[in-house]
């Protein structure tokens, strides 16, 4: 079952977040071969947190972009060993896994660093030659050998091995502090070893070891391991015992995270001739690997788009989506597919009442949070009807809507509006984009926000967005911006205007004004009362 996704425009308002859920829950009780997953493109506004809280619905996830990225493709397992762990359980790891490279880990499961067979093979060849410079765990020298620990007094050991196949003076003359002496069933080099200052006695063939011979190990600080295999084997598998971590690389590593995007994981491949690379979670963890033939050809994401189908207001990477519907009310964007899909477009004031029809063509019921969420949706982008947007679909939809989660609508309205409209505490930034949408018409790019009140903006206020505005038009490159400062209660618009293009827009609105900032009576509708005249004055210049 895959997952796809569902969210509004960039800057959500009320509409977008909401239909967003309504319609995620909508596909989930009619579709089956989906997870209908309801995101949001960025912050949720005053007035859309009310909505949720009010009905108690979760935020949807927030994401970033729809490209698509390492955590949406398959790849292999990822076969991971401690870095305490001997070469010998990694090199049976990596013939059990059928494994060229491991990813070694410390304790907390932590990325640290590669190793290959090739380089666990050359740590065994120079142990062979010098042990000591090894600090190898007792525990790895038992499970190696498998033997049964009789006596431990140190966890960790670093010497030298020999093997007791001489004379009882030559081995004597020999064995240093910190040595491992191995043996077979000769008490008497037993007892010489134990009392001449080695630090592991190893005795082969399971050959029992006597309780005087145990006694002294105790008494002297020795550990002594009984293991079942001879004393060749014995000196072969101690050298295995040595930690994984002495073979790894950490050097010129290259790793991919789950949210990096199958474009950067092409580009970096290219420069790099390894044949997997490891893939960490946020919490560098290896949980996985990823070759080349991973992402020959890989799955897009699924996404379904509600309250917008223009590139510009969408999602990050919504050109490499596969966008499977788009349930709008605005007018076309300019949105390309690859496929034929289902575009429901209709002239309504809000999403949530095409999504409503939905419900009923199934003869389904919104549960009471749903129908909650759709009609604050409705009452939100027709300004509790009084918006000419407002159409007679949508006021039933409404009423229909708000009987079901047992609201009233003038009083939710208002205290709505009223949660969501308050500028106090609210950054210059966070009132420009509370609803902001960005448009491309012909040659000009353009940006037009609006923010709903009840009570008119100061004026050292407005003189700080006039200045926000005016950085963000020089830094985005936009010919111009207007934010509109919606009165809801007189029905009303003060735009306030940023750009070099004031003719085009005394034009668009029929009015004439000095410095920064107009009046629009009876204007309370970007979608139905602004854009248009917008666009119409631009098609005119040519």
């Amino acid at each position: 079952m895959g997952d796809v996704y569902i969210f509004g425009h960039k800057n959500p308002d009320t509409d977008s977040i909401c239909s967003a859920i309504a319609y995620s829950d909508f596909k989930n009780l009619t579709e089956k071969g989906h997870n209908y997953i309801p995101a949001r493109l960025g912050a949720v506004s005053r007035e859309t947190q009310y909505v949720l809280d009010y009905f108690g619905v979760t935020v949807p996830r927030l994401i970033e972009n729809v490209y698509t990225q390492v955590s949406d493709i398959q790849f292999d397992e990822p076969v991971n060993v401690n870095k305490d762990a001997s070469i010998f359980q990694a090199r049976e790891m990596m013939i059990k896994h059928n494994a060229g490279t491991i990813n070694i880990v410390d304790d907390d499961g932590k990325f640290l660093g590669l190793a290959t067979l090739g380089d666990i093979s050359k740590t065994y060849l120079e142990s062979s030659l010098d042990f000591s410079q090894y600090k190898v765990p007792v525990k790895n020298i038992a499970e190696t050998l498998k033997g049964e620990v009789l006596v431990l007094k140190e966890e960790v050991f670093s010497g030298n091995i020999f093997v007791a196949d001489m004379q009882i003076d030559d081995i004597q003359s020999r064995i240093k502090e910190c040595d491992i002496l191995i043996a077979g069933n000769r008490k008497d080099v037993q007892l010489m070893a134990v009392k001449g200052g080695i630090k592991i006695l190893v005795v082969t063939g399971s050959h029992e070891v006597t309780d005087d011979v145990l006694r002294a190990a105790k008494a002297n600080g020795v550990t002594v391991i009984k293991a079942p295999c001879d004393t060749f084997d014995a000196m072969k598998l101690i050298n295995q015992s040595i930690p994984v971590q002495y073979s790894m690389k950490t050097q010129d590593l290259v790793t991919f995270s789950l949210e990096d995007t199958i474009n950067d994981v092409k580009e970096t491949m290219q420069k790099y001739a390894y044949r997997s690379f490891p893939v960490l979670d946020g919490r560098k963890r290896p949980v996985g690997m990823l070759a080349r033939h991973h992402i020959k050809d890989y799955p897009r994401k699924n996404v379904i788009l509600v309250d917008h189908n223009e590139k510009s207001q969408s999602a990050e990477g919504i050109e490499q989506a596969n966008i499977l519907e788009i349930i709008d009310h605005h007018r076309l964007g300019g949105l390309e597919t690859e496929q034929p899909i289902v575009f429901t477009n209709r002239p309504v004031g809000c999403t949530a009442t095409i999504i409503l029809r939905c419900y009923e063509e199934k003869n389904l019921v919104p549960s009471k949070e749903i129908a909650g969420l759709m009609c604050a949706a409705i009452l939100s982008d027709t300004l509790i009807f009084k918006s000419p947007t407002c159409t007679d679909e949508d006021v039933r939809a409404a009423k229909k809507l708000a009987g079901i989660a047992g609201i009233e609508i003038e009083k939710f309205g208002r205290a709505m509006f009223e949660a969501g409209t308050s500028l106090e505490g609210k950054t210059e930034e966070e009132i420009f984009f509370t609803d902001f949408k960005e448009f491309k018409v012909g040659d000009f790019k353009f940006g037009v926000s609006q923010v709903n009140t009840f009570s008119n903006a100061s004026e050292p206020l407005k003189n700080r967005l006039i200045q926000f505005m005016e950085k963000l038009r020089a830094d985005r490159e936009y010919d111009f911006l207007l934010l509109m400062l919606t009165d809801i209660i007189n029905e009303s618009s003060e735009c306030l205007f940023e750009g070099n293009h004031d003719e085009l827009i005394k034009k668009a609105f029929g009015v004439d004004f000095a410095g920064y900032s107009f009046l629009l009576p009876g204007v309370v509708s970007r979608k139905k009362q602004v854009i248009p005249r917008i666009i119409s004055a631009i098609n005119s210049l040519s």
